[in-house]
């Protein structure tokens, strides 16, 4: 096989002759010669934490299997991005995923078609498949029912291939989303996003919400280490219309793209995520106890008799309040001055707001906590301190 070629130091790097000794390396040396290459940036949504180029791609002859267009995926060319994503590791599971899960896991994402990490640096990059033949999702605008439905079986499948198999490879030694550890940071995070999210988008968290979202912060850790006891497959962690693709003749198809968040968690958190704030309040209602029968259905089918509609449905709705991490962290740490950006925000909030309270996730949560508790006392610490910062701002 052909030697790597070095990781481009950004978009700017990427030329005919990188490209083809990628894909060389990845598996197709026999490709005729790259005549000329136009690349286009094509990343600029809500939450982009690297580069993403399409490449279109002329050759010297037709050959089989060669691509007209493939997309290329960098780090963040933004120190501060840089930081986050390998705190969090998030290069790494996008890498790990596609290198090693993407190709057998029963649901439809690009192929990899050369991808290369350094350990010590994060530093990436990914040539994946090209979905631009089909037909992209819009957060702000929501799924109809039919693309909800598809979601939905297609996160069942995934999830019920790997229901309670997550220490068999590849997943064992996978990202876990409910290490002690990162449920600590989830509770710290939190809570230091918590005033300032409350504050800064009048009238988001109003009411009974505020109380809740004031509750859930006293019991980060608790709450999540609850949901871990029960059953763990495979997660996505972002299933947002932004990171889908469907088929153009309206057919179960769907394809999700951005595995930076994929770990081992909770199958209903995808669920929960996807329904709570990518239709329309209204459209959920109508539809979720049908979608969620059909999730169960399909998981139990793989194996997961013992898993009846009543823990499937109480399970959505716990992992329905933790979508509030969700919501705190975006609208409390997010620069939300692109108008695009903040119109999304405010949707995927309000609608999940409304799913918390229409399936009365406060039942889940706490009445109150002792006042010196360390979550409490943490609370008016950060509390105190964005209040200080706001009166000498």
């Amino acid at each position: 096989m052909a030697a790597n070629p070095e990781i481009p130091a950004c978009g700017k790097a990427v030329d005919a002759h990188w490209l083809q000794r990628a894909l060389a390396a990845g598996g197709a040396p026999d490709l005729p010669a790259i005549r000329s290459l136009a690349v286009q940036e094509i990343g600029g949504g809500f939450g982009l934490l690297g580069e993403i180029l399409r490449c279109r791609v002329t050759w010297e002859e037709e050959a089989e299997g060669a691509p007209g267009s493939v997309v290329v995926k960098l780090p963040s060319p933004d120190p501060k991005s840089l930081r986050l994503c390998r705190r969090l590791s998030l290069y790494r599971r996008e890498y790990d995923f596609y290198r090693h899960i993407g190709a057998q896991a029963p649901i439809r994402s690009p192929a990899l078609l050369y991808g290369d990490f350094e350990p010590e640096s994060h530093r990436f990059v990914l040539v994946l498949e090209d979905l631009g033949g089909m037909v992209p999702g819009d957060q702000i605008a929501g799924a109809t029912a039919e693309q909800a439905r598809c979601v939905v079986r297609a996160l069942a499948r995934m999830h019920g291939f790997y229901w309670n198999r997550t220490d068999r490879p590849p997943l064992a030694g996978f990202h876990n989303s409910f290490s002690p550890k990162r449920l600590r940071l989830l509770q710290f995070v939190y809570l230091a996003n918590l005033a300032p999210a409350l504050d800064r988008i009048e009238g988001l968290f109003a009411g009974e919400m505020r109380r809740v979202a004031k509750a859930y912060g006293l019991s980060v850790a608790d709450y999540l280490g609850r949901i871990a006891a029960a059953p763990t497959t495979l997660v996505h962690g972002d299933v947002r219309l932004d990171n889908m693709f469907f088929d153009a003749d309206d057919g179960d198809g769907a394809a999700m793209i951005d595995w930076q968040v994929c770990g081992i968690g909770s199958g209903l958190y995808d669920v929960a995520y996807f329904l709570a704030g990518n239709i329309s309040t209204e459209l959920r209602r109508e539809i979720e106890r049908d979608a969620l029968m059909e999730y169960r259905d399909i998981v139990a089918g793989m194996g997961a008799e013992d898993f009846t509609f009543e823990d499937c449905w109480q399970l959505y709705r716990r992992n329905m309040v933790s979508l509030l991490m969700v919501a705190v962290l975006v609208c409390g740490g997010l620069d939300l001055e692109d108008e695009r950006k903040r119109r999304l925000v405010e949707t995927g909030v309000q609608r999940t707001l409304a799913a918390i309270e229409d399936l009365d996730g406060a039942e889940f949560l706490p009445e109150r906590r002792p006042f010196f508790s360390l979550a409490n006392g943490l609370s008016i610490l950060f509390g105190g301190a964005y209040r200080i910062r706001r009166t000498f701002r």
